[in-house]
Order: C-alpha cells, then structure tokens, then sequence
C-alpha cells in the first residue's frame, strides 16, 4: 500500500511539471516624461529641477537629471533665461563630496536643491501671470506652465502644550478668508531644516517634516480660524519651526495625490494613483511659495 501511494505521487509529481508553463509578460515601453518642480518665492532667485520619468524596473540609482535645457522664466513682458549648475559626473550619492554630481542651487533655506538657477530676483507681483517654458534639447521635448501668487496666510497662534506624560504637541493657527476657496499646508519642523553633509552641502531635510497637513477651508474650516495639532511627540527644550503654506488649487492637488501615489506604492492592494500637474507636455508643479514661519522652544 506504501509503495502505491509513493507511486501516484510520484506520477502527480511529473504530471505537475509537464503542466507547468513559464509565462512572460511584456510591458511595452514607457514614454520619460519631463518632470519640473519649481517653487517661485518673492525677493529670491529663481530655482527649478528638471528631471525625467523612471520606468518601474529602471536603476534607481541612475540620475534622471535632464542636461543642457533651455528654461525661460517670463511675466509681464519680461523674459530671463535659467543656467544649468555645474556637473561633474552623474553620482547620484547625497553623502558624496559633491552631492549627486554637481554643485546645486539652493533654496533661500537650504531645503531644497536645484539644477538650473538665475541670479535674477522674482518679484512680489500679484497682478502678473508667471510663465516657465522648458525645452529639453538632446531629447525634443517642451514644457510649460503658468501660476500666479497668493498673499501669505500669517500665523495666528503657535504653542506647545503638554499632557499628563509629559509629553508635548504643537498647535498652528491661521485666519481663513471667508469668500475665497483656499488652501493650506501647516508644517513642523524640528530643530533645524537641513542637516550637515560629509560633502561640500548641508543636506536638504525639509521634505522629512515631523509634521505636515494639507488642508482646505471646506466644513468646519469656513470662515474661521484654521488650526491644526500634531500628536504628542515633542519634550521640553525641543525647538519647533512652524511654517503655514497658502496654497493654490494646483498645488494642492499636486501635494494629496503624491501621497496617495507613495501610499498605494507601499500597499499591495492599493490602487496606482496618478500625479496631479499643471505641466502641459510633462508632470510636476509650477508654483509660488507663499508662507509665514515661526520657531518655539518647548518650555
């Protein structure tokens, strides 16, 4: 009887195998699209990151960074012309002496890096329409955008305050206008928002809040007060930097579906979700910064 059922296995055994069939699936060819991400702040030099699109099993490790573009910033008539930074080799280490290859423009606070820069300042102009045009040269590629920018939303209250653990949570208020559509992003920052490199550069934290909201002024917000609180994680002596973004609608939008694209990629069963843009002919965000700022220290 042993040796009959150690037959049939044996016979399901080479029956699965003959079965069995490889399948390949191929996915066609993705098109890189320009990706432009370019925060335009009043009384700073303009600042702008082109890169490109990454197919899903491309090295990740290879810098998308697009080279010798032509980038036009333009309003009101009056037109100026970004440079690319220096590039050394295309290393995309960020603890490298020359961090990702080349020496970036950075933003007025060191939170962001970028690959093309002028010297010339943006104006504080709420009547013109900004424009950027992008022309990819070794590629044949445009781009183009346009925003427009929005008075900043001051900090109303900003404190710590502390629960039975001794444990403490940051709470940020702003006034919302009441016949306007707005929108808000209300972020934390502890201690400082860069960090010191082993390069030349101090490294960009301000993507890596303790703390960030994007908000709309809907429901209960309407009209009112804008608060917000961040859970209990801070202890005394902490230093707390609070920083209320007003938004546009694109930039909103732009924001909540790149979370909604990092949440479903780190979830098997969530849904692909597309990034929300106002690039024509790429993806990504033109956009003013407007924003107050404050630092506490936790008593």
């Amino acid at each position: 009887m042993h040796y009959l059922i150690l037959l049939l296995s044996f016979l399901l055994l080479i029956s699965c195998e003959e079965m069995e069939t490889v399948v390949v699936v191929e996915l066609p060819p993705i098109e890189k699209e320009l990706v432009i991400e370019c925060y335009l702040e009043a009384g700073q030099p303009y600042r702008l990151l082109l890169t490109e699109t990454k197919d899903y099993f491309e090295d990740l490790t290879a810098c998308p960074f697009i080279r010798k573009a032509i980038i036009v910033i333009s309003h009101g008539g009056i037109k100026d012309t970004l440079k690319e930074a220096p590039f050394f080799n295309d290393n995309c280490d960020v603890n490298d002496f020359i961090p990702y290859g080349f020496l970036p423009y950075l933003s007025a606070d060191s939170t962001r890096f970028f690959n093309y820069g002028s010297t010339v300042l943006c104006p504080l102009d709420y009547t013109q329409i900004f424009t950027v045009e992008v022309w990819d040269t070794i590629n044949n590629r445009y781009a183009r955008a346009s925003t427009q920018f929005l008075p900043p939303s001051p900090i109303l209250d900003f404190r710590a305050e502390f629960n039975n653990s001794g444990k403490a949570y940051a709470l940020l208020t702003t006034q919302d206008e009441p016949n306007t559509e707005d929108y808000y992003r209300l972020v934390l920052h502890e201690t400082s928002l860069t960090q010191k490199g082993e390069g030349l550069l101090p490294i960009p934290v301000g993507r890596r809040p303790r703390f960030d909201r994007v908000l709309d002024d809907g429901g209960i917000f309407s009209g009112n007060t804008v608060t917000t609180a961040s859970n209990y994680r801070f202890e005394s002596r902490d230093t707390l930097i609070g920083t209320i973004y007003h938004l546009d609608k694109s930039y909103h939008d732009y924001l909540e579906s790149i979370r909604d694209a990092q949440s479903a990629n780190n979830s098997p069963f969530g849904q692909p979700a597309a990034i929300q843009s106002n690039i024509t002919g790429g993806t990504g965000i033109f956009t003013f910064l407007s924003y107050d700022r404050d630092t506490i220290y936790v008593p």
